[in-house]
């Protein structure tokens, strides 16, 4: 079993014409993925992330058996974007909730995304953060809302990037509630470095499939020592836990 923990898709994004679904299908056969967990980047950069957040549910509609959707808010929309996850988490059975503060414009550790916390601790299901990019989504920022609601898992995507995986080994090493997603780091050494300190049940494999290559991004496991046992965590037993799949 190879899950995908972290793929978009889209119709329009800044003039950008998004790929046919059948584009990321094709990906995830020729890479031997079997579930892919996907969200909308339209959504990401849109006010109103409830076009976006529909196409997704009808990518999950039309392929039960290949996605599951994540939802997409913008916090400055409010109450709107309250009630846009209680239908994603709800009507959608979306199973997580993803939040991109270097696009979407705000600091990753904001306290006025509690409310949203407070209704993935409802719906027990995680939040995926987009991580390594300053100003907005630094490691240490994601790692004040770990902190701050300890009850929520918490997705670090990239796992910091090139420049702040070792951050994730300390906020890794300091809140258990955090898991690490593998896809955009180009150090193999430092993705075995993360394994090796936190363990392989904290680590998923994902691909930001059609950004880029999920061979790629498989290649760089598959490039690592690890035993059969460590694979099926990050293959897909971690995001089955953190994703409650």
């Amino acid at each position: 079993m190879l899950i995908d923990s972290h793929a978009h898709f889209w119709h329009s994004y800044m003039s950008m014409d998004g790929p046919d679904i059948n584009v990321i299908i094709r990906g995830m056969e020729d890479t031997g993925i079997d579930m892919t967990y996907i969200n909308s980047l339209s959504a990401i950069i849109n006010t109103d992330t409830s076009p976006g957040n529909r196409e997704v549910y009808d990518i999950t509609v039309q392929y039960p058996d290949l996605f599951r959707g994540l939802a997409v808010v913008t916090p400055y929309a409010g109450q709107k974007a309250l009630d846009e996850l209680e239908r994603c988490l709800t009507e959608y059975k979306f199973i997580g909730l993803k939040l991109h503060p270097w696009m979407q414009g705000y600091y990753a550790n904001a306290d006025f995304l509690d409310p949203l916390f407070d209704i993935c601790r409802s719906y027990d299901v995680p939040v995926q953060f987009h991580t390594g990019t300053p100003p907005y989504t630094q490691v240490f920022q994601v790692a004040c809302q770990a902190a701050r609601h300890p009850d929520v898992r918490i997705v670090f995507s990239h796992m910091g990037l090139n420049y702040q995986w070792r951050d994730c080994i300390d906020v890794g090493k300091r809140y258990k509630n955090t898991y690490f997603e593998s896809c955009g780091i180009s150090y193999v050494f430092a993705i075995e470095r993360i394994i090796r300190e936190l363990g392989a049940h904290r680590v998923m494999f994902g691909t930001d499939n059609p950004f880029l290559f999920p061979k790629t991004e498989l290649l760089k496991l598959e490039d690592i020592s690890l035993s059969d046992t460590d694979l099926e965590w990050i293959y897909h037993k971690t995001a089955e836990e953190a994703f409650r799949q």
